[in-house]
């Protein structure tokens, strides 16, 4: 990905990317996320500086208390749908209503997360452990932590949910969970087709898993959607700005 943060956009679909996957990728960059249709419909908007989420809309009205934050943030673990686009800002031009780690509030939330079984990974999706993983261990919630000390020798080689369920003595269907939340979570990634980790390595530290998100010339404000440029109205409207 090259390019000046202020001169790119990042964009896509998550019937291609898991919301957690497309945070990962964001977290070294200022601007906002807009997901369209994300919820049953609903669009949504994440106002993002270098990892820390400073606001959050639905429907162009924002979202301040605690606990509709995270909920709303399990839902999109859960199975966000339809397009996302990030458009780079200066920190000035975003909202501030709190700061919150974001990759940190997702590994938090990952256990109690009600995944649609259409967003675990196929059986035959092989895994590898990330560098560093053990570091992350402790903020992991206590089930996962035990999960993690079960199955993350044979991670660190590579390993599929029908080795995974070999190895913890439980079902596919569970295995699959497990490395969904592992992979939320930031502890594994999976091979890809044009990256394969080569003598069953740990990913690089500080490294991504292979992306194909697009990246293009920040779009001119003639080039935004209209239903996007009518939820900015509405957000200015609703003194959410």
């Amino acid at each position: 990905m090259k390019g000046r943060d202020e001169d790119v956009a990042i964009y896509g679909d998550f019937a291609d990317h898991a919301f957690s996957d497309v945070a990962k990728v964001l977290q070294r960059h200022t601007g906002t996320l807009f997901l369209q249709s994300a919820l049953g419909g609903r669009s949504v908007e994440l106002h993002l500086h270098r990892g820390e989420m400073r606001a959050l809309f639905m429907d162009g009205f924002p979202v301040r208390e605690a606990m509709r934050v995270q909920d709303v943030l399990r839902q999109l673990m859960n199975g966000a749908t339809g397009t996302y686009e990030f458009e780079a800002m200066a920190p000035h031009e975003l909202t501030a209503h709190f700061s919150l780690p974001l990759n940190q509030v997702l590994r938090s939330l990952v256990q109690d997360a009600r995944i649609d079984e259409s967003q675990l990974p196929h059986e035959a999706t092989r895994f590898v452990t990330v560098q560093g993983a053990e570091e992350l261990v402790g903020g992991l919630p206590v089930t996962l932590q035990s999960a993690w000390r079960h199955v993350s020798p044979l991670l660190t080689r590579g390993g599929n949910a029908a080795e995974v369920a070999q190895e913890a003595f439980i079902s596919l269907e569970e295995a699959r969970l497990m490395l969904f939340r592992l992979r939320a979570a930031g502890m594994v990634t999976p091979y890809r087709a044009a990256g394969v980790v080569p003598g069953g390595a740990a990913v690089a530290a500080g490294t991504q898993p292979h992306f194909q998100s697009q990246v293009a010339p920040a779009a001119a404000p003639e080039q935004v959607s209209p239903v996007r440029r009518f939820l900015n109205a509405l957000r200015r409207l609703t003194g959410g700005a």
